[in-house]
């Protein structure tokens, strides 16, 4: 029987047989997902399988081929690769398990996927030397630090993109099929092509119990064991021996997965947030906003992940690169000029831009000019606009710097961001800002940051006049807040904390 053929049924059957057992397992030691309002949304308690019962399907797959096929496997190499795989796949589930468990911090888990990639360095992964474009690029004694990094990025792409029943299962499948697709024209080694086929086996059959509405969930462990076994098969599968590693085709197979993560990149850093915190604007969530039903979602999805697949298995057929380069364009094309996704994210790279380049030439003109004043409402439809407003004339009216609002309620789909600066004669030294949060329900939903220079006289009666001046915005936030939660939650009474106002801001020398 074809090898690739008992790959890929061998896992599928085990998956579909271990994936209730796991289940159970994951109940029993309480590893489930639970609804919390606010980002999780779904109605019930959820077991998460995913992690445990594909690495256990993938592995089972891989033994039962070997097993008929022995000779699958000719060199020492191709064996070491797989047991390293192994080793960094069971760190991963681990880190996943816990991560489900105790909710790790963002750095915690970095740290894990950072030891499992290295895990990987010895397997014969090493980015060495690429060709993009016929351009050959040689990294000599960084090539374990750009494969480390390459390996995180695929191990993240799927964790964050995994927020929907089934999308994840979905998109590995879609993005194993397209290794195993290029593996096959390019002559690949089998090993890469019995391990993506494996792969895609375990998923369709935890897929049985993942799709919508979903019995079960892949949990980190799941998403993360994804992005790291297609990330190192699509390295491994784009090697010819002894030569150079075609970077663009995995990285057009990876395309739908690394635009999201890079838009949340932007979208947080240019917010003034975290990378590591969490908001509703992955592309699931914008497609979800714009109608889609979750069934629907997983056609979308897959299918702008296939379309960059081909791209990427066309271009390995007819040994041209722009053909993937095109599949990539296509996809990202439609989402932007659909403005399904990422249109709001590149609004925000592009303002940025244009005010670095234009403070570059810059002449100041007038008394205090604004420099700049920009709103972008990255999600939802509530007018905040007014709000914005309220809170600039404070700024003027202060002699304020600088000043951002943000708003982010991710249960309702809200995201605004805007910012404002003014010319400034105080020395960087004299300044102060401050940042102060917006609380709702003990759930933090946004923030104002204000920076400036001191006022003249007593510095408690300008801070008195300064909390003063901020209750026109506090007023008409509490109001707009109040429309929200009578729209999506009319049970919730709106509040900003505990006593209803806003906490003061601390003083601080830049």
């Amino acid at each position: 029987m074809n090898p690739s053929l008992i790959a890929f049924f061998s896992a599928l059957a085990c998956s579909a047989i271990f994936a209730p057992i796991v289940a159970l397992i994951a109940r029993r030691f309480g590893v489930v997902d639970r609804p919390d309002g606010q980002r999780k949304l779904h109605a019930r308690i959820v077991p998460l399988a995913g992690g445990p019962t594909v690495l256990i399907s993938l592995f089972i797959g891989l033994g039962a081929t070997l097993w008929v096929h022995p000779t699958l496997l000719p060199t020492y190499a191709d064996i070491r690769f797989l047991m390293l795989l192994g080793v960094a796949g069971g760190l991963i589930v681990v880190l996943g398990i816990m991560d489900d468990k105790i909710s790790l911090r963002g750095r915690q888990k970095l740290f894990g996927q950072f030891f499992a990639a290295v895990i990987m360095i010895p397997s014969g992964i090493a980015i060495r030397k690429i060709q993009v474009f016929g351009i050959p690029i040689e990294f000599g004694d960084f090539s374990s630090i750009v494969t480390v990094l390459w390996i995180l990025g695929a191990i993240n792409a799927l964790n964050l993109i995994d927020g929907v029943d089934g999308l994840a299962s979905t998109i590995g499948i879609v993005l194993s099929l397209s290794v195993a697709g290029v593996t096959v024209i390019i002559g690949g080694r089998p090993d890469g092509l019995i391990i993506s086929l494996a792969l895609a086996g375990a998923l369709t059959g935890f897929l049985f119990f993942n799709f919508p509405p979903a019995r079960m969930f892949l949990g980190d462990s799941g998403s993360m064991l994804i992005g790291l076994v297609v990330g190192c098969v699509a390295l491994k599968c784009s090697f010819k021996q002894y030569a150079a590693m075609a970077l663009v085709m995995p990285t057009a197979i990876w395309a739908i997965p690394i635009f999201d993560v890079a838009m949340a990149i932007v979208r947080r850093r240019l917010t003034g947030r975290s990378i590591y915190s969490t908001d509703r604007g992955h592309l699931h969530h914008c497609l979800v906003r714009r109608g889609h039903s979750e069934s629907r979602l997983l056609l979308v999805v897959g299918s702008l992940c296939g379309l960059t697949g081909l791209g990427a298995v066309a271009a390995a057929a007819f040994n041209n690169e722009m053909l993937a380069v095109l599949g990539v364009a296509t996809a990202l094309a439609i989402l932007v000029a659909t403005r399904s996704f990422g249109a709001a994210e590149l609004t925000l790279l592009t303002n940025r831009v244009r005010r670095f380049a234009g403070s570059l030439f810059r002449t100041p003109q007038g008394i205090r000019p604004v420099l700049h004043d920009e709103q972008v409402q990255l999600h939802g439809k509530q007018e905040w606009h007014q709000l914005w407003r309220t809170l600039t004339e404070f700024a003027e009216r202060f002699e304020m710097d600088e000043v951002e609002l943000l708003v982010n309620i991710p249960s309702v789909g809200e995201d605004y961001y805007a910012s404002w600066r003014s010319t400034s004669k105080v020395e960087q030294q004299d300044a102060w800002h401050s940042e102060i949060p917006l609380i709702i329900d003990g759930h933090r939903v946004g923030h104002i940051k204000v920076l400036g220079g001191c006022g003249k006289g007593s510095i408690c009666e300008w801070m008195s006049d300064l909390i003063g001046g901020l209750r026109p915005f506090e007023t008409q936030l509490i109001e707009l807040i109040g429309e929200v939660h009578e729209k999506y939650a009319p049970r919730k009474s709106p509040s900003l904390s505990e006593s209803g106002s806003l906490q003061q801001p601390q003083q601080a020398t830049a």
